[in-house]
């Protein structure tokens, strides 16, 4: 067993270098980035948006010293710029004033090397941009050492934005598997038990509505009976006085705006447990050893939770890793819809702000919790079947 961690320890770095990269390449291949905003916005200039860029390492400014040297002279549209030996702009061997040229020179390349992107700004100021290698190195570099960098629009470290999202995903999610769990292997029993009787229909109809209804619309509906009928809290995770209130008045208030998104990501994976463990049951309810056990005479019960049940849960348990990535996944469009104040929020955020940072620092977290849900399923799965105990 201890083996077996450890080589699935050594794969998650490769893991998560294939996915940060790939995830690294959308990012850059999508036009604009978080700055292209802020250089719309007049109350912003061009050159507080390069020192912007150049603080996180978009840009790199170029030395006046090493300007004529670097860039030496080019051509835009019949117009021949060079550097003096001070670094200044100059138009046909003439200085010029930067401002007046912004039109041409504010981003262009070089002839004969389209793939590098300069700038000059209107005070002068020039500036190389950095390709995605050398800006997804830099990022791993500084991941390596524990710095998953500062959110470009949170201003806070990317570490302090995401565990505290974190958290209130993991919330949600854990009373989602509850529910969906605590329903869904109960439920599956009784059918299996009992095939073809009332009660198998009528958890094949609950089947059925969770599989039909997508999250989306069971979302809405939740909302509606929270709205028309004042039961539930709509939105964010506490009351306005939240803090003013005693400690269990505190956790009555969280349970209550809790319940209503989790059991909307709980029931909409309920079906595919449910019937996993269905079948599971009326295959393991025919099988040797429990006609075995019933000729020695052991009790109803006892053979049902005993001797099938816990054989019947083996295939349910290597689930449950998968089943924290889904819901991981599903509860997204929920807690959109909700306000809830987790990594869906964050990440969606982000991903329209171009926050690069806290993007990739995401969708790490996402692939840490999928590993991770897969490994505790693996020692759930050792804990419950001593053949994987012996190998």
């Amino acid at each position: 067993m201890l083996t077996f961690f450890l080589r699935r320890l050594l794969s998650l770095p490769p893991l998560l270098l294939v996915i940060s990269l790939m995830t690294y390449m959308l990012l850059q291949l999508s036009p604009g980035d978080f700055y292209a905003k802020l250089e719309q916005d007049q109350k912003y200039g061009f050159d507080y948006v390069m020192q912007l860029r150049t603080s996180v390492g978009r840009v790199v400014k170029v030395a006046e010293a090493d300007r004529a040297k670097d860039i030496g002279s080019f051509t835009i549209a019949d117009r021949v710029y060079s550097f003096s030996a001070e670094g200044a702009l100059l138009k046909d061997g003439s200085p010029v004033d930067p401002k007046l040229e912004q039109a041409w020179v504010k981003r262009f390349r070089l002839p004969g090397d389209s793939s590098q992107l300069w700038s000059i700004s209107e005070r002068g100021n020039v500036y190389r941009w950095v390709g995605w290698t050398r800006g997804y190195v830099a990022w791993f570099g500084n991941v390596i050492t524990g710095d998953l960098g500062t959110s470009w629009s949170h201003k806070a470290p990317v570490m302090d934005v995401m565990l505290e999202r974190l958290w209130n995903t993991l919330k949600l999610e854990i009373v989602a598997l509850i529910i969906a769990w605590g329903l869904a292997i109960p439920l599956g029993v009784w059918s299996g038990v009992r095939p073809n009787s009332l009660l198998d229909h009528l958890c094949g109809a609950v089947a059925y509505m969770s599989l039909s209804m997508p999250g989306v619309f069971l979302s809405l509906l939740a909302l509606f009976l929270a709205l028309s009928t004042g039961w539930f809290p709509v939105g964010d995770m506490h009351s306005l006085d939240h803090e003013r209130m005693g400690f269990f008045a505190q956790l009555t208030d969280a349970g209550w705006h809790i319940i209503l998104p989790a059991s909307v990501i709980g029931f909409t994976s309920i079906a595919y447990y449910m019937r996993q463990m269905r079948g599971q049951m009326v295959e393991a309810m025919s099988s040797d050893y429990v006609r075995t056990a019933r000729a020695k005479g052991v009790s109803a019960r006892r053979v049902q939770f005993v001797h099938a049940l816990r054989n019947a849960i083996n295939p349910l348990v290597t689930m449950f890793g998968f089943s924290l990535a889904a819901l991981l996944s599903g509860s997204f469009l929920v807690e959109l819809i909700f306000n809830w104040p987790g990594l869906a929020v964050v990440t969606t955020n982000a991903v329209f702000a171009k926050d690069e940072p806290l993007v990739m620092a995401s969708v790490l977290f996402s692939a840490l919790l999928l590993v991770a849900g897969n490994m505790f399923a693996d020692v759930l799965l050792a804990i419950v079947d001593p053949r994987i105990r012996a190998e």
